[in-house]
């Protein structure tokens, strides 16, 4: 059964243009956006959310996320946002002066 696309996808690539942005972005080692990308170039072809989530490996509303950040900021919508790792707890001052106690 094939179901609805909850949100519709506005077409700012080609299929040669996804091609060159996947490129770019494995050259990159930017492997989030790699798969970003393969999701939305799935869509594009004509698979539905459903599918293209499973075909990389991410659920229905992940995919969900990120059409609409594609439609909102095309591949620059789609670049992951996280800084990597946890806000620090200390400020600067606080663990410049936890250093100079610890020494």
């Amino acid at each position: 059964m094939k179901t609805t696309r909850r949100t519709e996808m506005v077409e700012h690539l080609s299929e040669t243009q996804f091609d060159d942005a996947i490129n770019e972005a494995q050259k990159a080692d930017e492997t989030h956006l790699v798969r970003r990308l393969c999701f939305i170039k799935n869509v594009s072809l004509g698979d539905t959310d459903k599918m293209a989530a499973r075909r990389v490996g991410v659920s229905q509303p992940t995919g969900g996320r990120w059409l609409n950040a594609s439609n909102e900021g095309r591949v620059d919508g789609l670049r992951p946002s996280f800084a990597g790792r946890p806000p620090a707890k200390l400020s600067s001052e606080e663990f410049d002066e936890l250093a100079l106690v610890n020494r």
